[in-house]
């Protein structure tokens, strides 16, 4: 018997369902929080707590949760347009997130903002209980009910080109921006470099056998590609990582002659480290282990390496001119007329136009918004040296961060102020794990970073903190005998809801 497919609900009951998760949320937040005490001194006239660069679910969740947290003066700037933060919707081509669906989200420990709460309400129950992993738009279409729902300033359209050092210890940075209305600066207490894959560097590309070819002869998988004109092409494709064959899978769908696909190693990993890691307490406690237990923790999953996922893999392989080679490493490369020609171990290939699947680098230097102050940035090179035979110059070029992800200066005298500066992106990986801008481990990364920066904070004012105490006179005792007459009886004070609070005034840029 042919089973009958589930009606898909109309726009109007998906829009009423997502509502009522709305109005929950509001009220889980009301339930879970705090008296709501603007409790942070305003550090000066248009100067913010903090600034958060990028706004993607990484920026997003930090931004919620410093709110969870009554730290207010907290600006989030991302470089693309409204709906397009993070990779989801530009530079990802996978089907589907690869992070399983019930690990923890950036809710926050908001039951009703969790990913599912949204996805049963947009889709229904039934295709929640059938998907493994969260379709790739989906995400983004979640990531923005996210935004709205919590009440998150994002400026978009404006990048942040630089971060200049404060003129004496204590004071604000000189935030850079380049924005529709062209430069402008902000000064803020502390900068969250919440920038991704690529914050600790960019992409990585082999020079020898990409940086002599015509632009418009190769691309790598970070680049914006134009697949509808791979239609009728040959395409050679380097890299046997998941972002590779999504790529490869991209090209096919849309037309390409022929894809071949060639992985240097001799063997694809079978086994995926990372899907070990994702429990609660490795999560939370890796940054605890001691720098040699850490570096040699990441050797061996270096050594591991990362298999594509198996979808990805299918993916290529639904096509009769899809071509997978192991043991193919790319020799050379060059131009013969319009055609790519490239040695790979030796044969000869000719192609159309060929794409680069061949990950990001981590190289500080890289970064452009980090250029007034890298140089005073300490790395792992400068922090610990590894035992004879242990060495790793990868691992030495990340940066040497403290358990709440803040940049270390090589020297503290020269640098006070390194501390309030945040890497919460890919460089993170040798001191945190896999804690930090990575989905599986984002909850208890963004929980790391907040409470050691309001802890920062509070420490900072303590001295506003208890005057703030001391001038405190709200009375709550009227007598000691019956109650007057004329006294109606003693209500509590309720606090503002969280939506009432969430924003004093617009943040202008």
């Amino acid at each position: 018997m042919t089973a009958v497919p589930a009606a898909q609900p109309s726009p109007t009951d998906v829009e009423a369902r997502l509502d009522a998760l709305r109005s929950r949320i509001h009220d889980e937040l009301d339930l879970l929080d705090y008296g709501g005490r603007d409790w942070v001194p305003s550090p000066g006239p248009d100067v913010l707590d903090v600034l958060i660069v990028g706004g993607g679910h990484a920026g997003q969740a930090l931004a919620f949760a410093l709110a969870r947290k009554d730290v207010r003066r907290v600006l989030v700037v991302d470089g693309a347009p409204v709906g397009l933060e993070g990779p989801w919707s530009t530079q990802a081509r996978m089907r589907t997130l690869r992070t399983p669906k019930m690990l923890k989200g950036p809710d926050n420990d908001v039951p009703a903002l969790a990913p599912r709460e949204w996805f049963v309400a947009r889709y229904g129950r039934e295709r929640w209980d059938a998907i493994r992993f969260i379709p790739r738009l989906d995400w983004q279409e979640y990531l923005q009910f996210y935004r709205e729902v919590t009440g998150i300033d994002v400026v978009n359209e404006t990048a942040v080109t630089s971060v200049a050092p404060p003129a004496h210890p204590d004071g604000p940075f000189i935030v850079t921006l380049s924005g529709p209305d062209g430069q402008t600066t902000r000064l803020a207490q502390r900068v969250i470099f919440a920038t991704g894959l690529e914050g600790a560097g960019g992409v990585s590309v082999p020079q020898h056998l990409f940086h002599h070819l015509p632009k418009s002869a190769w691309g790598h998988t970070s680049h914006m590609l134009d697949f509808d004109a791979m239609k009728g092409m040959r395409i050679g494709v380097l890299g046997g990582g998941a972002s590779a064959f999504d790529v490869a899978g991209t090209a096919l769908e849309h037309g390409a002659a022929d894809v071949q696909h060639f992985m240097r190693r001799a063997q694809m990993p079978a086994v995926n480290p990372l899907r070990w890691m994702e429990y609660a307490s490795f999560v939370e406690h890796f940054c605890d282990w001691d720098d040699a237990h850490k570096w040699d923790f990441m050797r061996k999953v270096l050594e591991i390496d990362q298999p594509s996922t198996q979808s990805s893999i299918w993916r290529c392989f639904e096509h009769d001119n899809y071509k997978f080679a192991l043991g193919s490493p790319w020799l050379s490369t060059r131009m013969d007329g319009d055609e790519v020609v490239v040695d790979v171990a030796g044969t000869e290939h000719r192609f159309d136009y060929v794409i680069a699947g061949t990950g990001v680098a981590v190289d500080l230097r890289m970064r452009p918004e980090l250029a007034p102050f890298v140089d005073q940035v300490a790395l792992w090179s400068d922090r610990f040296t590894p035992a004879s035979g242990k060495e790793h110059l990868g691992l030495a070029a990340y940066p040497y961060l403290t358990g709440s992800f803040q940049f270390t200066a090589k020297n503290a005298d020269a640098a006070p102020w390194m501390a309030r500066l945040y890497h919460f992106a890919q460089g993170a990986r040798v001191t945190m794990g896999i804690t930090g801008h990575q989905l599986s481990g984002l909850p208890a990364g963004v929980q790391r970073l907040v409470w050691g920066l309001t802890r920062d904070l509070f420490r900072e004012h303590q001295a506003a903190v208890r005057a703030d105490f001391d001038a405190y006179d709200e009375r709550e005792l009227i007598s000691l005998g019956p109650r007057p007459a004329d006294q109606p009886p003693i209500q509590r004070h309720a606090s503002s809801s969280w939506a009432e609070r969430l924003h004093p005034g617009t943040i202008e840029v």
